[in-house]
């Protein structure tokens, strides 16, 4: 009888064990909110105007939602000039440009969590690093910081030069000293000192990526386009050129691949390449100012935004690796970027 007994509650052990487990592996696919496993697009919205929203696109294109901020926050307005946005976890740190504020929000259900206004100059790019939120600002040409935890000024770091995009590697900083197809320097900012220094690069800088350590920063003008690889051990860096192709921009790695632009045309490369590709994989018709105002490439999708002359609301087509068209939807005002949120 008493071997029956023990019999039956191992059994009913192994029984209560393996529901335990489906249970855990059901939770564990649940997704942090409405807008996980998706894609967020920041859309700029008219200058002067606080029209700025952000949208959604699940991963599989089966859901889609516009204004996802309005909708989540009733009361708020995101603000005029949505320029990019960055992680902490499940936070996201929204730029607002002209509105001269840091929106920040829970990144998978949208409730708003705060607003950053202090010592905010027409604040561009950001990034979150060892518990600081560090805010590119374009009239005080500093870099402010930011508790990312509390949200409050901690510091602002001087540069007294035009700041923009920013990546971090190797305990430093990596500012773009270039806006609008304009400037040939990097400033390297070493956490440790808060010391400035600068990289010369070519002129026509446009954009800087961090991958697996190192920095990547793509210049084009008229004359050429230069993909330049910074050791962020040395701070010395090395290049690869074209003068058959002009004016890229646009740049983002996904995987091994740098992707970038040139007009209408999207181009791919190796990590490791040594020479640029001068074959398109695809072209599109280009509109200046309009078309790929939004360009991004993640888990080998290529995503577009089309302004659309600010005049209407923008178009964003999503493309396989190969140029296929795999979605089209319609957004907010001037889609300028991608993020991948899962």
């Amino acid at each position: 009888m008493k071997l029956k007994n023990l019999y039956l509650g191992i059994i009913a052990s192994a029984f209560l064990f393996a529901s335990c487990s489906n249970d855990d592996s059901v939770e564990n696919d649940i997704p942090l909110g409405a807008y996980d496993n998706g894609v967020l697009i920041l859309n700029e919205g008219n200058f002067g105007t606080p029209n700025a929203s952000v949208s959604y696109l699940s991963n599989d294109f089966a859901t889609s939602q516009n204004n996802i901020f309005e909708l989540v926050n009733p009361t708020k307005v995101l603000g005029d000039v949505a320029q990019s946005m960055s992680f902490d976890g499940d936070k996201a740190f929204i730029i607002i440009n002209n509105s001269n504020e840091v929106e920040v929000v829970n990144r998978y259900t949208f409730a708003n969590l705060g607003t950053i206004t202090e010592k905010l100059e027409n604040p561009r790019y950001s990034l979150v690093l060892n518990g600081k939120l560090y805010v590119t600002n374009a009239i005080s040409e500093a870099i402010t910081v930011y508790d990312a935890t509390t949200f409050a000024y901690i510091s602002s770091i001087s540069i007294d030069k035009t700041v923009e995009r920013i990546v971090a590697a190797n305990g430093k900083l990596y500012v773009m000293n270039g806006a609008y197809g304009s400037g040939n320097e990097v400033s390297v900012v070493n956490l440790s000192t808060n010391a400035v220094s600068t990289i010369t690069v070519e002129e026509g800088i446009n954009s800087i990526e961090e991958k697996n350590g190192s920095v990547y920063v793509l210049c084009g003008n008229d004359n050429k386009s230069k993909l330049f690889k910074i050791d962020t051990n040395t701070d010395t860096t090395t290049f690869i050129e074209s003068i058959i192709l002009k004016g890229a921009s646009n740049m983002d790695i996904d995987g091994s691949k740098i992707y970038y632009t040139q007009d209408g045309n999207v181009y791919e490369m190796d990590l490791n390449a040594t020479t640029f590709s001068t074959t398109p994989i695809f072209t599109t018709t280009y509109v200046q100012y309009s078309t790929f105002y939004g360009f991004g490439v993640i888990d080998g999708k290529i995503y577009s935004g089309n302004a659309n002359g600010f005049s209407a609301d923008g178009i964003v087509t999503v493309y396989s690796s190969t140029g296929t068209v795999l979605k089209t939807l319609t957004v907010g005002r001037g889609p300028n970027g991608f993020y991948s949120n899962h």
